[in-house]
């Protein structure tokens, strides 16, 4: 993400601009009616903790289930596998729960850069994590890398402060579909590859 130095004399800085470009990943999205509340959320809670970093735009609040690369160049053949990985899964829709907010530590600082940590809100335990293993398990029986690690959340910012755990009022979303994303690192763009209903619920 682009974030601009203190000191930059009027010269606008570059967009950072990775080597890998091309991220590509499963995850579960907002649907537009929840936008406002957790967007009120976002700005109650970083404001307590004097969050002064690049808070995310309410149209990127995701929670990632499984990443499938980080490319120089997206290849046919590996969203051929990630639909194929996808279509295996079949789960019930169900509703993400938020009691936690904190920090990550985020990547190693290099010299000269302050630190970006994600702050994050936390989510319980539960569908969403068998949602996880599943498309895991579907992404290797395709030939893709998937992980097992898998801490649900969704980031509101990032910020060079450490925020410990807390505790917030609870806040929830039904999560009715996961989508296949294509992320241009640098650009702050997604692009929505393939998409898979969850079944509804009577």
């Amino acid at each position: 993400m682009y974030r601009q130095q203190e000191f930059d004399f009027g010269i606008p800085l570059p967009p950072w601009q990775p080597k890998l470009r091309d991220r590509v990943f499963f995850a579960l999205r907002l649907e537009p009616n929840d936008y406002s509340r957790f967007s009120a959320l976002q700005r109650q809670i970083c404001g307590l903790n004097e969050i002064t970093g690049s808070l995310l735009l309410e149209g990127r609040f995701h929670v990632s289930l499984q990443h499938a690369g980080d490319y120089k160049r997206l290849r046919s053949k590996i969203v051929f596998a990630a639909r194929r990985s996808g279509r295996l899964v079949t789960v019930p829709a169900f509703e993400v729960t938020f009691r936690y907010a904190g920090s990550f530590p985020g990547p190693p600082v290099t010299r000269g850069k302050l630190p970006s940590r994600p702050f994050v809100l936390l989510a319980d335990n539960g569908p969403v994590c068998e949602l996880s293993r599943l498309l895991g398990a579907g992404m290797k029986a395709n030939g893709l890398k998937s992980s097992d690690h898998f801490v649900p959340h969704m980031t509101l910012a990032y910020d060079e402060k450490f925020i410990v755990r807390q505790l917030i009022d609870p806040i929830s979303f039904v999560a009715r579909e996961f989508i296949l994303i294509h992320s241009l690192r640098g650009l702050t763009v997604y692009r929505n590859l393939d998409r898979w209903p969850l079944i509804a619920t009577s």
